[in-house]
């Protein structure tokens, strides 16, 4: 590749491109770049002998919008979880960390069960048949 700039020629017969630079014959293509039109884009090339001006495309670049700066906000804890289980967790725990966080863990536990079962057992209430109407005599 010469000094200056450097022009990408394509064939779309047989689908292959090239670069050449201004005067440069590129014996793949058979193509010879001899003129570079600056004011109206154009480029004029020497293709099997024969002198074609090309138009230089442009380049269709769409902007993806504005790039986001620092961290996204951390995310909020789950509403129904308690902020001891959360909170607790540490990064490289010491074994007194560790056995914090396992208890705040089963008093997590130990209240959901309790929630479950306070649960259960109103549904059960609700569903248990009521006893039939006193008979009247006649």
């Amino acid at each position: 590749m010469g000094q200056g700039p450097q022009f990408r020629v394509h064939d779309p017969s047989t689908k292959r491109s090239v670069w050449v630079g201004l005067n440069e014959r590129n014996a793949e293509l058979d193509v010879l770049v001899k003129q570079h039109g600056r004011d109206d884009d154009t480029l004029t090339i020497e293709h099997r002998g024969t002198i074609h001006t090309l138009p230089i495309r442009k380049a269709k670049v769409v902007s993806g919008g504005p790039v986001p700066t620092g961290l996204p906000p951390p995310m909020p804890a789950p509403a129904n979880v308690a902020p001891a289980v959360t909170q607790s967790v540490v990064v490289n725990p010491s074994p007194a960390d560790e056995a914090t966080r396992l208890q705040a863990v089963a008093a997590e536990v130990a209240r959901r069960r309790a929630l479950r079962e306070q649960a259960q057992t109103t549904v059960n209430q609700a569903q248990s048949p009521s006893p039939p109407p006193p008979m009247q005599s006649r």
